[in-house]
């Protein structure tokens, strides 16, 4: 066989596996010539809601929280900001991984994602990015079903296989400082260090 025979013979296989192993996410076209998503249901949510509804919420929270917190910056930042955070941006990606990463951890614990619990919370006076002290954030936390509540934020890194083990039980040793042995079935004595499935690092603005 010559070269230039198996040149060929190497080319034709290696476009079969490049087509072989295309993404089973594909962007179909529906009837109507619509691009149809490569989620599983890409129809218009319920929880859409209208401009008129956005206004309201908006105007309530910037004559009402905002104030407060923009107070609160000024007197914190001793009159260097007066202006409180405006809004949190995540990547789309990001969220994409996270989503992915979350349904992997789960589903090897056969646990469950009901959905995710969305904590507004803030920046320590003590944050190791001055920028964002005091600033208001974002944490997003993994849920699934505990006693009857599909809402309860769960740790899926920790869990044991089909027992979900609760966030606030985590949190709850760390502002303790003194978790007894035993008390989170495998876990370390000491829980301050310990990593979650929980993400914040969202961008802020200001000061983004």
């Amino acid at each position: 066989m010559n070269s230039k025979i198996r040149k060929l013979i190497f080319l034709v296989s290696f476009i079969f596996i490049l087509t072989s192993c295309k993404s089973e996410c594909k962007h179909d076209e529906n009837d109507d010539g619509v691009s149809e998503s490569c989620y599983p249901n890409s129809k218009k949510p319920s929880q859409v809601i209208t401009y008129e509804e956005m206004s309201d919420m908006m105007t309530a929270y910037d004559k009402g929280a905002k104030k407060e917190l923009n107070k609160y910056m000024k007197k914190e930042s001793g009159g260097k900001d007066s202006v409180s955070t405006e809004y949190n941006w995540y990547k789309l990606e990001d969220l994409k991984q996270y989503i992915a990463y979350i349904e992997r951890i789960s589903k090897e614990k056969n646990i469950p994602v009901t959905g995710f619990r969305i904590y507004p919370t803030q920046y320590p006076k003590n944050y190791s990015d001055k920028k964002l002290q005091n600033r208001n954030t974002l944490i997003f936390t993994p849920t699934t079903t505990i006693a009857g509540k599909d809402d309860a934020a769960f740790e899926p890194l920790y869990s044991e296989d089909g027992k979900p083990i609760g966030v606030s039980e985590f949190l709850e040793g760390v502002r303790k400082q003194n978790v007894q042995k035993g008390s989170f079935l495998s876990l370390p004595t000491n829980i301050k260090d310990l990593e979650s499935s929980s993400v914040n690092r969202l961008r802020p603005n200001p000061p983004y």
